[in-house]
């Protein structure tokens, strides 16, 4: 006999929300992967730009770096100077005839030799005629900075510790200048005699051209 019951029939009109529903499912899961892709291109900018700032990190030390090492460079004599010639720079100027200098990170006072500017600095005697424009020539001549070339004689040092030297600062001998300008006039202190022919020459020179000191302007 047959049983009675039937199975009860599924219209495709009674399928379509399930199948609605698996679909979504489906798709919900499928919908996912994108959102997944989407973060993941977020990350990787992200990544890039970290290492492109290390990168300018690193590339900034390096530069520093650098440029220390070439500040701190040891300076170098150019050729045509004695052996005993030393390197400097140039920190700043005293008065016509004396200047300070750095040597390998040691401040230096150096006496031009063989010339005398008149005075402005001496603590026991007031400001002479000529000095403020002595200290203003050369002034002209050596700024902070310069590195500049001494050359010594025989007694390198006088009794105040100075050096005492000839000073270079690229082509130009600025004792020589000083005595050509009228402002250097010719200095000779035992033993050292090594450039006083050149200024005594430059000091002539200034008073036939009535320069510096020889100027009927003047004001002293």
């Amino acid at each position: 006999m047959r049983s009675s019951r039937r199975h009860p029939r599924h219209s495709a009109r009674s399928l379509a929300p399930r199948l609605m529903r698996r679909g979504g499912k489906r798709g919900a899961q499928r919908s996912v992967a994108p959102a997944a892709g989407r973060a993941g291109s977020r990350r990787r900018p992200l990544a890039s730009s970290v290492w492109v700032w290390v990168a300018v990190v690193i590339l900034a030390v390096a530069t520093a770096g650098t440029l220390s090492w070439w500040n701190q460079r040891p300076l170098e004599v150019p050729q045509g100077f004695s052996e005993d010639a030393v390197a400097a720079e140039m920190v700043r100027v005293v008065d016509g005839d004396t200047i300070v200098v750095s040597i390998e990170g040691d401040d230096e006072r150096v006496r031009l030799l063989n010339i005398d500017t008149p005075e402005t600095v001496h603590p026991t005697e007031p400001v002479e005629c000529g000095g403020p424009e002595a200290s203003e020539a050369i002034s002209g001549l050596l700024a902070p900075g310069d590195v500049v070339v001494l050359d010594f004689d025989q007694e390198m040092r006088d009794r105040y510790d100075r050096l005492l030297a000839g000073v270079f600062v690229e082509d130009v001998f600025v004792n020589e200048d000083m005595a050509r300008q009228g402002w250097g006039e010719p200095a000779y202190f035992a033993p050292n005699d090594r450039f006083l022919a050149v200024v005594e020459e430059a000091w002539a020179q200034a008073e036939a051209e009535d320069a510096g000191m020889f100027s009927p302007q003047l004001a002293c």
